[in-house]
């Protein structure tokens, strides 16, 4: 019998008092118990579901042993295990693994990445950019940290600014990523990007915006992408926006780290917030 003390016992083996144990030891506890705790996005809510787990106010069947896949994911995210939040909802297909999300992802996107390099139309471009007025082009220099205060003619404006699209087109397979620059993007960017056929990895982030260790990333996976510039695409998805992509990456916790190849598989995963230096020699590993 459980006692509704915060130091127990179990089968005569005293437990640890609860306020005292770690946050991956609480979840561990609850996970044998059976107890869900998808819904705890802090130490206090843990330690309470585990009171009531221990009380016998909250009951579960207790689950069965992870497979290989989630096996890999948490160890690796053991030395992270502190600074990771549990995501809201994770989609009925999240038991599919990794490797066969990322084998659909690209038989059924294929076509994007066969035609991502023959779409760019470069006198379409100019045409178009000839149309906007100097501020505005200047602006978009700006946006996109090319250097035009040199320039005297607004055609050196209009050069300057179809010489980085299409060098951005071969970058990124979707033609939505921008070199040494954190793209936020949505499901169909996404399928884009791990189609096959790229020249670089992908540094995926897959967060939370109620995730504080996911916002306190933000400033590190900036200056990371920066480093990193045109030799690794990065990109971050938000997974309550988009379930069905967290499910299918099994996704278990936030912040996830994903690397993908150029041909879309996934090489290396880690579980929570990552400082600059460790995100630049992450992606860098698969450059």
């Amino acid at each position: 019998m459980r006692s509704e003390d915060n130091a127990a016992t179990d089968g005569g083996v005293e437990l640890p008092e609860i306020s005292s144990m770690r946050i991956r030891a609480i979840k561990d506890e609850l996970n044998e118990m059976g107890i869900s705790f998808t819904d705890c996005f802090d130490k206090d809510s843990l330690v309470d579901r585990l009171k009531d787990g221990r009380s016998g106010a909250v009951t579960g069947t207790p689950k069965s042993v992870e497979d290989d896949a989630s096996k890999s994911a948490a160890a690796a995210s053991t030395s992270t295990s502190e600074s990771t939040c549990t995501p809201k909802s994770v989609e009925d297909d999240a038991s599919k693994s990794a490797a066969e999300a990322s084998t659909s992802t690209s038989e059924s996107t294929s076509k994007h990445s066969q035609s991502s390099k023959s779409t760019f139309d470069r006198e379409a471009v100019i045409s178009e950019l000839r149309q906007k007025k100097v501020r505005e082009l200047r602006t978009m220099c700006a946006q996109n940290n090319i250097k035009w205060a040199t320039f005297i003619e607004k055609e050196e404006l209009v050069r300057a600014l179809v010489d980085y699209k299409e060098k951005a087109s071969d970058f990124s397979s979707s033609g939505a990523l921008t070199p040494g620059k954190v793209t936020m993007i949505n499901d169909d960017i996404l399928g884009k990007e791990v189609s096959g056929g790229a020249a670089t990895p992908l540094l995926l982030d897959v967060y939370a915006t109620w995730c504080g260790p996911c916002k306190m990333m933000v400033p590190q996976l900036d200056e990371a992408a920066a480093e990193l510039g045109d030799k690794v695409r990065v990109a971050k998805i938000d997974s309550d926006e988009y379930p069905e992509w967290a499910g299918r990456l099994q996704v278990k916790g936030l912040p996830t780290l994903i690397v993908f190849d150029g041909n879309g598989k996934e090489v290396e995963r880690v579980e929570g917030a990552l400082m600059k230096d460790q995100l630049v020699q992450l992606a860098q590993k698969h450059a």
